[in-house]
């Protein structure tokens, strides 16, 4: 029994280590501090608890606690290691600790594997820049000198070091990797912890999906078709932001001059599919809705999307892209499909904010040239900083407006208002006006959205879209919708419309079969009246994984 003992307390003595009970104390402190600063809440655990779920409520409390004892394990690694170890640990903790602040600062949240997708593949160079001049956060210099403090306060040994943390980081993937089918990776946990878990669950998230062809469109018309359709898809256009939808500023004037001429239907403020571009773009360009989500059968990658159906009507199709250099919409087997690609470069212009205006003309051309073309076009818009979308020595018709964004300040909403109006008036008004609707040739028909809309700092946000919260994101998923047409539609626009009308829409436009659709997609705008309406919604969760609070309520 004394054998026992003897061997217990030097065990316990071994443990116990001052370094240990330093690295302990660190994460509690982090832990604490990042809990009073940040938005780390495990709410959703404690109500599956409450809801009798144990498997879930527990397993997740599981999750959370062994991430903290690695993240223990790694800060006592660190202060028992040389000098190499060391200055790795402190810079792998720093990188951590800004990004996923910045997330914080941004969303509210820590990343998430479609975040790291996004910002890795999608996002330009432009937006990568941009976010992190806007959305860094100084608050995560504190914990970065705390820990350098206790770096510098320990003497480097040798016993401890890239053996023992190479293990550590195996031990940390294998865990993650175990749990990856069960878990959408936002369990609550501390910044380096959450930093991790994006890097190691985004490799299995990437391979688990499916990434092989999409299902053919069998249908081929024998008859060319007769008419052009545009498909415009706005960056960051908030609905009631509009002249046309009853906005007490006059941001659309040549709109408004089309609505007079009844060329313009208008079905007013709209639901988004999502509250950020990546979701609301592949809810579009498959005509998925919001009941077929989470897709954890992966049927968003496997239905045929809209070029399929448009070249199987004998459509030439064009994707006009006014944001980026590389292809990135749907998968790598969808650009087959498309007839003419033209990224950003391909409309090079003194100045970015006049992007929209050379895409404009490029689609005249096209339109008036000759029928039988189907455009997807991407415009640049008016992301923020909004001061960069517009040229704010000449167009700022509402002032104050910034001249400089470089963060958004809730004390400061006034400005960020007027800025934004100034951003969507010559936005839309120089994209319309260079599209000539009056001067048109052919039987062209133009329907536009935006992806989503934005928070202007309604209850005190620090970003623009992209949110999950039920108080704020309404308005994220508020967009504009209307369609162009010179000649006559019959449609009834008291119809509550949403992003899921689009897609049945655009195939009524190509008078595709509908015996022939290969979906039950939702009713078009033009079958669609008022007493077909019914509550709409949008989503905020991954569309691939189970969350607890994707599909949120629109119309309130």
């Amino acid at each position: 029994m004394s054998q026992a003992r003897t061997i217990a307390q030097a065990l316990l003595a071994k443990l116990l280590t001052r370094e240990t009970i330093v690295a302990l104390a660190f994460v509690v402190m982090l832990i604490i501090f990042e809990a009073l600063t940040l938005t780390v809440s495990f709410r959703s655990y404690i109500t599956k608890l409450e809801q009798r779920e144990y498997v879930i409520g527990l397993g997740g409390f599981f999750v959370v606690f062994i991430s903290w004892t690695w993240a223990i394990f790694f800060f006592r690694a660190s202060l028992t290691s040389n000098y190499g170890t060391r200055v790795f640990c402190f810079l792998l903790f720093v990188v951590a600790v800004f990004f996923e602040y910045g997330y914080q600062n941004a969303f509210g949240r820590f990343s998430t594997v479609e975040d790291l997708r996004i910002a890795l593949f999608d996002a330009t160079n432009e937006q990568r820049r941009n976010s992190i001049i806007v959305y860094a956060d100084w608050r995560a210099a504190i914990p970065c000198v705390a820990y350098a403090i206790l770096l510098l306060r320990f003497r480097t040994r040798r016993r401890h070091s890239w053996k023992t943390l190479g293990i550590g980081l195996v031990g940390l993937a294998c865990f993650l990797s175990l749990i990856s089918p069960y878990t959408s990776g936002q369990f609550p946990t501390i910044s380096l912890d959450a930093f991790l878990r994006t890097a190691i669950l985004s490799p299995w998230k990437w391979a688990s999906a499916y990434h092989g062809p999409r299902n053919a469109v069998n249908f081929s018309s024998p008859r060319r078709p007769q008419n052009n359709i545009v498909f415009v898809v706005d960056e960051s256009i908030r609905g009631d932001h509009l002249g046309i939808n009853g906005y007490n500023r006059a941001t659309t004037p040549y709109l408004d001059e089309l609505l007079a001429k009844g060329w313009l239907y208008n079905w007013g403020i709209a639901a988004s599919g999502g509250t950020c571009s990546e979701k609301s773009d592949s809810l579009l360009f498959t005509g998925m809705t919001l009941g077929e989500l989470p897709d954890t059968t992966f049927q968003m990658r496997r239905l045929p999307n809209i070029f399929q159906y448009a070249k199987a009507m004998g459509y030439r199709t064009h994707f006009l892209d006014g944001q980026k250099d590389t292809y990135w919409l749907g998968t790598s087997y969808d650009k087959q499909y498309i007839d003419d690609w033209q990224p950003a470069p391909s409309f090079a212009v003194a100045n970015d904010f006049d992007i929209d205006t050379v895409i404009a003309r490029r689609i005249s051309e096209v339109v008036n040239g000759s029928t039988g073309h189907f455009i997807w076009v991407i415009k640049r818009g008016v992301h923020y900083p909004y001061v960069t979308t517009f040229p704010i020595t000449t167009a700022a018709e509402w002032q104050p407006s910034d001249a400089a964004e470089t963060e958004i300040d809730p004390a400061r909403r006034e400005q960020l208002i007027n800025t934004y109006d100034n951003a969507v008036k010559y936005n839309l008004e120089s994209f319309f006006r260079a599209l000539a609707v009056s001067e048109w040739r052919n039987q062209n028909l133009l329907v536009y959205t935006s992806d989503h809309g934005q928070t202007l700092s309604e209850h005190g946000e620090r970003y623009t879209h992209c949110g999950t919260s039920m108080e704020t994101a309404p308005t994220e998923a508020n967009v504009p919708l209307f369609i162009i047409s010179r000649e006559s539609l019959s449609v009834d626009n008291q119809f509550r419309a949403s992003h899921a009308n689009l897609f049945a829409t655009l195939l009524d436009l190509m008078m595709f079969p509908k015996s022939e659709r290969q979906h039950q997609y939702a009713i078009s705008l033009l079958e669609a009246k008022a007493g077909d309406s019914r509550p709409r919604h949008f989503w905020v969760g991954d569309l691939y994984e189970k969350a607890f609070n994707g599909r949120l309520l629109f119309d309130q």
